[in-house]
């Protein structure tokens, strides 16, 4: 039987596709709650062979949950190699937007051609 914790996988419809990987996070009678490796969650009834049970999810302690969370909000963003990336840091206190690229019109050198 299936419990909450345990990581499980559904084979895919489409040969060449990687199964769906997820954790079973509730058990109501034989219906699963699975959150899966995207981050979607859904509720299913598994037949016969349709889910294989792959191992548990690792279950840290409350310590060591705490020094993770820590650690992750004190990840800060990368700097601006630019001169102009660090200018506009310094002003706005955000780092700047990537730029788009240049449209293949332009760089084939038709966008500035008419038609007679």
């Amino acid at each position: 039987m299936v419990a909450v914790g345990d990581r499980v996988q559904v084979p895919s419809k489409r040969v060449g596709q990687a199964p769906r990987d997820g954790v079973v996070t509730g058990v109501s009678g034989s219906m699963l709650r699975v959150t899966w490796s995207g981050g979607e969650e859904s509720t299913i009834f598994p037949s016969m062979g349709s889910l294989v049970v792959v191992g548990k999810v690792r279950v840290r302690s409350k310590k060591a949950a705490a020094t993770a969370k820590k650690a992750a909000s004190k990840k800060v963003a990368k700097a601006p190699t630019t001169k102009a990336a660090k200018k506009a840091t310094k002003k706005s206190g955000k780092p700047p937007r990537a730029q788009a690229t240049t449209s293949s019109s332009k760089r084939s050198g038709r966008a500035g051609k008419r038609r007679k």
